[in-house]
Formats: structure tokens, C-alpha cells, sequence
């Protein structure tokens, strides 16, 4: 073999490792950016199942406070109810009264002359 023929089996060699070097380095960086965009991604999801749990328990909180305030109607109905019933027999005693009153002999006022 002569130096010529030996320059151009190593110089073959150099160029298939620097070919793999090249490789191995465009790989990681391949695999650093997929690595980025899974931690991204996961991030991401984390952000949306916090989002749709605020908004779940958001809900659900909104769902007692109406159940409560249907109640509190409900009742405020029923007291109004019975509030109308007892002014109504307020009244009938009140008219009631004042009709005795006004069927009494009044004794006159009026001056002797």
C-alpha cells in the first residue's frame, strides 16, 4: 500500500466518524426538542385539567348556592303566605271592632238649651 492509497482509507474513516459524530449530535438535539415539546405538552395538560376542575367545583358551588337560594324563596313564599293570612284575619277583627263600636248608642252631645 502506498501513502497515497492509506491517506484515502484514513481520510475515508475521518469523514464516516465525523458523519456519525454529526449524526449524534443532530439526534440529541433532535431528542431535546421532543423532550421540550413532551414537557410542554404535559404542562399544558396539567393547565387544562386545573382549569376544568376550577370550572367543576366552580359549577358545582354555583349549583348549591341556587339549590339554597330556591329554598330560601321557597320559604320566603310560605312566611309571605301566612303574613297575608294574618293580616287578613287582622282586618276581619279590626272591622269587626270597629262595626260594635259604631252599633253602641253614643250618649248625645249636644247642649241643653
Amino acid at each position: 500500500m502506498d501513502d497515497s492509497s492509506i491517506i484515502a482509507i484514513l481520510s475515508a474513516v475521518v469523514g464516516a466518524l465525523g458523519i456519525k459524530e454529526i449524526w449524534n449530535i443532530w439526534k440529541k438535539k433532535i431528542d431535546i426538542q421532543a423532550k421540550k415539546d413532551i414537557t410542554s405538552l404535559h404542562k399544558e395538560h396539567q393547565i387544562l385539567h386545573e382549569v376544568i376542575d376550577e370550572q367543576r367545583n366552580t359549577i358545582e358551588e354555583m349549583t348549591k348556592r341556587i339549590i339554597s337560594l330556591e329554598e330560601k324563596i321557597e320559604a320566603l313564599i310560605e312566611e309571605n303566605k301566612e303574613c297575608a293570612i294574618k293580616l287578613a284575619r287582622m282586618e276581619e277583627r279590626l272591622l269587626a271592632n270597629a262595626k260594635n263600636k259604631s252599633t253602641r248608642k253614643r250618649p248625645s252631645t249636644k247642649k241643653a238649651s
